[in-house]
């Protein structure tokens, strides 16, 4: 029966011709299907106030549908992105669209209870982590050099400003008289026509020579297991965090959380990579007898005793002996991934930059609408030329930029701005005539300007530095750890903020509830300063993509269509 349905499912892929297949209208929808992600992020922020009054609940229960789609989204990124990495991000784009249109369809209908809602949400992130890898493995492999440069400029575009745009349609829709609803109706309408386009357009990804020995049944599911169960606890303890410190729920799955992500990390990086390392001479000799066993037999034809393709792959044997299942294990983490230059430098950065910015974003946010008696849509507008200020830098920018600079130099230059821009908006005060334009406008305009900076040159470090068949889970790795300081900056500014609500202006509780706010902009002061100490550890780089060897490009797709392997497989 499944066979029959994956026969169905690849004839249908390919009744659009090839000619009338091209991959920059591919990479517009998946750019297009991709804003969707953060449109259920911040979107879902400015919407809170609308599920409250419609199932009357809490702040804190009803925050709790953005927290169970950060939850699942943060959780699932690194095994979609390995899992993309095998099957094809062309598969996982499809897969990810078309999963999240299903679970924006069931949030947008009406509820009977927030308990449903918050479910369908927490399954709408799981399919969401599925989209970010497989957009930044689809640009990779369709484009190179000077393409390559413009394509990372439009993703990261689309990474800063649908923030954003989705902010400010929240907003919108939270004021209309289905509220929420209509927001997700809207998603779930984008993704929709996202998949089904993409279904019959998009171009499959070539296998490249390493790709072709990396199959899902020899994902290793233990570590996986331990690496999604860990993050989800301590995801969760954070989220609980927000209310208090001093629970179970915190104290308990925190460390537990932590204790299974070391206990994967370890059980990969140490005993799994030395046990597969113990095969490669082997693997290399074993490797040798059987070329020259192919040679013999394809010239004298198949002869008892010869050895075959079909049998190398069908019995797995490690060399020495025994069956190779685990030789053959393809690890969440690979080992090549901890060599790529800046590694750990980038991944503190960035995960400090996502600090940084939901602490400015979500405090200004409920800070306008708080103490500035602003609506959520004004407020949304407020913070808006953030997205303004990201798109005049990506138009702006140009490789040079780094090359001239150094790459190196520019991540700090991109991390002192931040710090500077974090201070301006820590000295805001209500008293003072025009705060907004003197504190607030100014350092949105700098930070949103050197996110995007950052952005552009981390990224093009990261696709330069990574090898085609790896870029899923390495975008997926960097990806995970922004979601693990989006939950983190969460739970210290709900700790620092408690429990909101208006106060009278002038009465000591609204100045009391001022004070907090300013306290709270203070994790982005101390966010960026993590940013810069991990810069000055980077290493220039003296390759840029638009420089970066194309050797690569014949394991990449096309502009015409090449024949998926599973096609044939299916047909065969």
């Amino acid at each position: 029966m499944f066979s029959k349905i994956a026969e169905i499912y690849q004839r249908g892929r390919t009744i659009v011709p090839d000619k009338y297949r091209k991959k920059q209208v591919v990479y517009f929808l998946v750019l297009l299907g991709l804003t969707m992600d953060n449109f259920n992020v911040t979107g879902a922020m400015t919407t809170e106030y609308s599920i409250e009054q419609m199932f009357n609940v809490t702040s804190t229960t009803a925050s709790w549908t953005l927290s169970a789609y950060a939850l699942t989204l943060g959780s699932f990124i690194i095994f979609f992105g390995r899992v993309g990495d095998m099957i094809g991000p062309h598969n996982a784009i499809l897969l990810g669209s078309s999963g999240s249109a299903v679970f924006s369809l069931l949030t947008a209908v009406p509820q009977p209870s927030i308990v449903a809602l918050i479910v369908f949400r927490a399954f709408q992130g799981m399919f969401a982590a599925a989209l970010m890898p497989a957009g930044y493995a689809i640009a990779a492999n369709y484009f190179h050099g000077e393409q390559l440069g413009m394509a990372i400029r439009f993703l990261a575009i689309v990474l800063i400003t649908s923030f954003g745009v989705g902010t400010i349609a929240g907003g919108a829709f939270s004021l209309t008289k289905i509220g929420y609803q209509g927001f997700f109706y809207f998603t779930c309408g984008i993704s929709t026509f996202c998949s089904v386009t993409l279904y019959f357009l998009i171009i499959p990804v070539k296998e490249s020579k390493e790709k072709k020995n990396m199959h899902v049944k020899d994902l290793d599911f233990i570590g996986v297991i331990f690496f999604v169960a860990g993050l989800l606890l301590f995801i969760f303890g954070l989220t609980e965090a927000g209310i208090s410190w001093n629970s179970p729920k915190v104290y308990v799955t925190i460390p537990i959380g932590v204790l299974l992500v070391l206990t994967m990390l370890f059980y990969e990086t140490v005993f799994m990579s030395r046990y597969k390392k113990k095969f490669e001479p082997k693997e290399a000799e074993a490797g040798n007898h059987s070329n020259q066993s192919l040679s013999t037999s394809v010239e004298s034809g198949p002869e008892k005793g010869s050895v075959t393709d079909l049998e190398l792959d069908s019995n797995r044997v490690a060399p020495g002996g025994g069956k190779g299942w685990l030789k053959n294990t393809q690890l969440l983490f690979p080992a090549e991934v901890f060599k790529i230059t800046n590694f750990f430098p980038l991944i503190i950065s960035l995960f400090s930059l996502y600090i940084s910015f939901i602490d400015v974003l979500t405090s200004l946010l409920q800070y306008d609408v708080l103490i500035a008696g602003d609506s959520t849509l004004m407020a949304s507008v407020k913070c808006f030329p953030m997205a303004v200020a990201t798109l005049c830098s990506a138009l702006v920018y140009s490789p040079k930029i780094p090359k001239k600079l150094g790459f190196n130099n520019t991540i700090r230059l991109c991390a002192l701005a931040c710090l500077g821009g974090s201070f301006l908006i820590w000295r805001t005060d209500y008293k003072v005539e025009n705060e907004y334009w003197k504190y607030h406008f100014v350092a949105l305009i700098i930070m949103g300007f050197f996110c995007n900076l950052y952005f552009m040159v981390y990224l093009n470090a990261i696709m330069s530095e990574t090898p085609l068949h790896l870029q899923g889970v390495v975008s997926g790795i960097f990806q995970t750890s922004g979601q693990v300081g989006v939950s983190i900056a969460s739970a210290i500014l709900s700790t620092i903020l408690g429990p909101l609500e208006k106060q009278p202006r002038g009465s000591p509780e609204f100045e009391n509830q001022f004070q907090k706010f300013r306290n709270g902009f203070c994790i982005s002061i101390a966010a960026c300063g993590i940013f810069f100490i991990a810069s000055l550890f980077i290493k220039d780089l003296k390759v840029n993509v638009a420089e970066h060897d194309e050797h690569d490009e014949e394991s990449t797709a096309g502009t015409s269509l090449e024949v998926d392997e599973s096609i044939i497989s299916h047909k065969k």
